[in-house]
């Protein structure tokens, strides 16, 4: 999940403060704060989101670790496993795996068809991290 997918996350649970409330309490310029959550790259220094993990009361490294988790990789993860043919292991936000072969995609979720001829349809806000299988 990117830093933006978990920041807006995390937004929603606080209860929808504003990008000027988030500004206010924490002095990130509520431009930047709007592009780290909208943007599909990574973005936002450092500094910015330790100052986010403080506000929204995570550790930092739930901030840092995301930023080469984006949704533009995600969306590249799940291109190559289609061009492949190959399986790829989704791991959830709420701690569930998944694993099956990409039936199709698109911005806000995909459909894995797994071993046992399930169609699973996973929202990508969803996804914390991914591996395609065998690579």
């Amino acid at each position: 999940m990117s830093t933006g997918d978990y920041l807006r996350y995390l937004r929603a649970v606080k209860g929808g403060p504003t990008p000027q409330h988030i500004e206010e309490a924490t002095g990130v310029n509520a431009g930047d704060y709007r592009q780290i959550e909208q943007r599909y790259r990574a973005m936002g220094s450092e500094e910015e989101l330790a100052k986010l993990a403080a506000y929204y009361e995570v550790p930092v490294e739930e901030m840092t670790s995301r930023v080469e988790w984006t949704r533009k990789a995600l969306s590249a993860a799940l291109v190559e496993a289609v061009e492949q043919d190959a399986p790829i292991r989704l791991e959830l936000r709420n701690g569930h795996t998944i694993t099956g072969k990409v039936q199709w995609s698109d911005l806000g979720a995909a459909l894995l068809l797994t071993d046992a001829g399930q169609e699973l349809t996973v929202q990508r806000h969803m996804v914390d991290r991914w591996q395609i299988e065998g690579a």
